[in-house]
C-alpha cells in the first residue's frame, strides 16, 4: 500500500500550526522513520493519518484514495488495512492476552467475532498463531496487566497481525521501554513487516534505532521537512542540526520568558 502526503497543513484552534505544507510518500514495502523534537508535528501527522485529527489543508492519500474525501464505507474498508502500534499499548488489562489479540479482528468482523467466548475456532487458531509469532503463545491465558511493558508491546503487535494490515503506523513504539526491550521490539516489528511486505511509517526518538531499521529518514522541524533521504545519506551533521535548532529555539524562548518577567 502506498501512502502519499501532499502539502498537508494542520492549524489548531489556538493558532498553533503543527504541520505546514508537508509533502512526502511511503512506497509499498518501504520502511520510513520520522525524527524530530517534541512539538515538531510527528504526533499530529499520525493523528491525521488515523483520523483522530483532520488536516486543515492538503491531502492524505492511501492506495490512491484521498481519505478526506472518501465515502464512509470506503474509508472504513481502507482503515481496516492500516495497522497501528503506539507508545501506549492500549490493552484491556483485566482480560487475557489471547482476548486482547482477538480484538484485532473487531474492525473487519465485529465484536462477537473478536470475543474469545464466541469467536470461531479459526479465529482463535489465528490468534494463537499471532502470539506464537511474537513469542508469547505460552502466555495466552494470562491477564495482560501482569505482563511487562515489552511483553505488552508484543501483544499489541500480535493484535495488529490479526488485522491483516498492509501498512503499519508506529508512533514511538519503544519510547516507554528500556533499551534492551526496545531493541527486541523493533527487531520483531521490522522482521514481521518485511516478512509480510508491509509498508511502515515509524516515529522514533532513538537515533541509533532509526539508523538501524529505517530505509529512509525524514527529519521534521516546526511541521516542515528538514530532510528526506535514504538512511545512508543522512549524516551526523544532519541529525545534529535537526536537534540543535531545537536547543537554540528553547534557549531563545527561555530568554524571552526571562526578559518578559523582568519587564513585569
Amino acid at each position: 500500500m502506498q501512502l502519499l502526503i501532499e502539502n498537508v497543513s494542520k492549524t489548531y484552534p489556538n493558532g498553533t500550526q503543527a504541520l505546514n505544507g508537508l509533502t512526502f510518500s511511503v512506497s509499498p514495502g518501504e520502511g520510513v522513520v520520522i525524527l524530530g523534537h517534541n512539538g515538531c508535528g510527528k504526533s499530529t501527522l499520525m493523528k491525521c493519518l488515523t483520523g483522530l485529527e483532520k488536516p486543515t489543508g492538503g491531502s492524505l492519500i492511501l492506495d490512491g484514495v484521498d481519505i478526506q474525501k472518501a465515502p464512509r464505507r470506503e474509508l472504513r474498508a481502507l482503515r481496516q488495512r492500516i495497522g497501528c502500534v503506539f507508545q501506549k499499548f492500549n490493552m484491556v488489562g483485566n482480560l487475557s492476552v489471547l482476548q486482547n489479540v482477538l480484538f484485532g479482528l473487531m474492525g473487519r468482523h465485529g465484536f462477537w467475532a473478536s470475543y474469545a467466548k464466541t469467536a470461531s475456532r479459526q479465529a482463535r487458531y489465528q490468534g494463537m498463531e499471532a502470539l506464537e509469532r511474537v513469542g508469547l503463545a505460552h502466555l495466552a491465558p494470562r491477564r495482560t496487566d501482569t505482563l511487562s511493558g515489552g511483553q505488552q508491546q508484543r501483544v499489541a503487535i500480535a493484535r495488529m497481525l490479526m488485522q491483516d494490515a498492509e501498512i503499519v503506523l508506529a508512533d514511538e513504539p519503544v519510547a516507554s521501554l528500556d533499551p534492551k526491550a526496545g531493541k527486541e521490539v523493533m527487531e520483531l516489528l521490522w522482521s514481521i513487516v518485511k516478512e509480510r511486505q508491509m509498508s511502515v511509517l515509524c516515529v522514533l526518538h532513538q537515533i541509533d534505532l532509526a539508523r538501524e531499521y529505517g530505509e529512509r529518514l525524514i527529519g521534521l522541524h516546526s511541521g516542515t521537512l528538514s530532510f528526506d533521504r535514504a538512511t545512508g545519506d543522512v549524516s551526523d551533521h544532519d541529525i545534529a542540526a535537526l536537534y540543535e535548532v531545537t536547543r537554540q529555539e528553547m534557549s531563545d524562548e527561555r530568554t524571552n520568558t526571562l526578559l518578559t518577567t523582568a519587564e513585569v
